[in-house]
C-alpha cells in the first residue's frame, strides 16, 4: 500500500512540475544541458560525460531509430522531457524525501509510458530493457537508499535517457 502512495505521490509531483515548469536555474545550477522547446517541456540536449551511460543510452537510440511509427517523434519528445523532469526531481528531492530508494527509481522508470499513456509497450521492441540498463549503469541492480552520490548519478541516468529519447525523435 505504502509503495502505490510512493508512485502517486512521485506521479502528482512529476505533473505539477510538467503544468507549471518553474525556472529554477537561479536556485540550483542546472547549466545549459536542458533545452527549454517550448513553454512545457524540456529536453536534454548534451550527450551524457560518462562513457557507460554513453554506450547504454546509445542503445536506447537505436532501438528508437529501428522504428517507423508516425507516433514516434511525440512519443520520443514526450518521454524527453519526462525524464529531465524526473532527473530534476531526483536532485530537488533532498527535503521531502519521495524518492529514497533506487527501488524507487527504478519503478519510476518502468511507470513513465503509463504515465503518459502512451501504449509504448509494442512499439519499441527491447525498449524497457535499454533504458532499464542506462539506469542500472548509474546506480547499480541493488536496492539502497539514496545517498548524495546515488542520488546525483541516478540524476545522470535520467538526464540520459531524456537525451537518448531527444535523439531518437529526431
Amino acid at each position: 500500500m505504502s509503495q502505490n502512495k510512493t508512485l502517486l505521490i512521485i506521479a502528482a509531483i512529476l505533473i505539477v512540475l510538467g503544468l507549471l515548469k518553474p525556472d529554477l536555474s537561479s536556485v540550483w545550477k542546472i547549466g545549459s544541458i536542458t533545452h527549454p522547446v517550448s513553454n512545457t517541456e524540456t529536453y536534454v540536449i548534451d550527450a551524457p560525460t560518462d562513457e557507460a551511460l554513453l554506450e547504454k543510452a546509445q542503445s536506447v537510440i537505436k532501438i528508437l531509430s529501428a522504428s517507423n511509427d508516425s507516433t514516434k517523434k511525440f512519443d520520443c519528445l514526450k518521454l524527453s522531457s519526462l525524464y529531465s523532469d524526473i532527473a530534476t526531481l531526483i536532485e530537488l528531492d533532498n527535503e521531502d524525501m519521495v524518492i529514497k530508494d533506487t527501488a524507487t527509481i527504478k519503478e519510476a522508470n518502468g511507470l513513465c509510458g503509463n504515465m503518459l499513456r502512451l501504449n509504448i509497450k509494442d512499439k519499441y521492441p527491447d525498449l524497457a530493457e535499454a533504458s532499464r540498463a542506462v539506469i542500472v549503469a548509474a546506480i547499480g541492480d541493488d536496492d539502497v537508499l539514496l545517498d548524495e552520490n546515488y542520488r546525483n548519478k541516478a540524476a545522470e541516468a535520467f538526464r540520459s535517457l531524456s537525451w537518448a529519447f531527444y535523439e531518437g525523435s529526431k
